[in-house]
């Protein structure tokens, strides 16, 4: 038979253990995301190469969320600055966003891109990171896949399925 010092000793070792895994563990979950931007690019053209900057100007919207912060059917926002490279033989671009969803709660985010263009009918595949935020996004951290479209009349549009995040 197990002593009351034996049954008090597990017990106090069971509580720490389940305390320190549920601390550790974080919050997690994914989500997936839409953006349908405003294009507002300037080109500057070279011998064999070619920078491009500008902004993008509309709206996010997350679906198939695990739950919050990214609460499937919000709205937020969403701006970014963009810079991109283009030669012969290399392409890449960089993007800095943030989207403000209604309570004002900002989400920032980076993108980094290394192939396809910025031409009307172009595009390609890139990778996001969620590098934090103020309100319900502070501290959120991951990243995921996109796939961006550039359309006439200076829209463009992004697709990000299966966003992993935490917050460790």
């Amino acid at each position: 038979m197990l002593s009351f010092k034996q049954i008090s000793t597990a017990l106090i070792l069971a509580v720490i253990l389940s305390t320190v895994q549920s601390t550790s563990a974080g919050e997690n979950g994914s989500f997936s995301m839409f953006s349908s931007w405003q294009r507002n690019y300037t080109t500057l053209e070279r011998p064999g190469r070619s920078i491009t900057v500008g902004t993008l100007n509309g709206t996010t919207t997350f679906f198939e969320s695990s739950g919050a912060p990214f609460t499937a059917g919000t709205q937020g926002l969403s701006s970014c600055l963009v810079y991109a490279k283009r030669s012969d033989s290399e392409y890449s671009l960089e993007a800095h966003c943030t989207v403000t969803d209604v309570s004002n709660d900002k989400l920032y985010i980076g993108a980094d891109r290394s192939g396809g263009n910025t031409d009307t009918g172009g595009g390609g595949t890139g990778r996001w990171k969620f590098l934090g935020g103020t309100g319900k996004f502070a501290g959120v951290k991951g990243s995921c896949e996109y796939q961006v479209e550039y359309l006439e009349d200076n829209w463009t549009t992004n697709t990000a399925e299966h966003c992993k995040w935490h917050k460790p």
